[in-house]
């Protein structure tokens, strides 16, 4: 439970799973990142700005 407490990532950010899968998908295939973080905003009803941060948090490496 302590390091549950630690991770950067709060059990609500399930919710960003996918956009998250996707993100990877499209820039793996070689998209721009303009291109992804706009077809992402659209596509999931974000702004570009959560787009970051859900990226940002789920990028982050654990050690348990």
């Amino acid at each position: 439970m302590e390091q549950l407490q630690t991770l950067p990532v709060q059990p609500s950010d399930v919710r960003y799973l996918e956009l998250y899968k996707e993100y990877s998908r499209l820039m793996k295939e070689g998209h721009k990142k303009t291109y992804v973080l706009q077809y992402l905003s659209d596509e999931y009803n974000v702004d570009e700005r959560t787009i970051y941060r859900v990226v940002k948090k789920f990028s982050t490496e654990v050690d348990m």
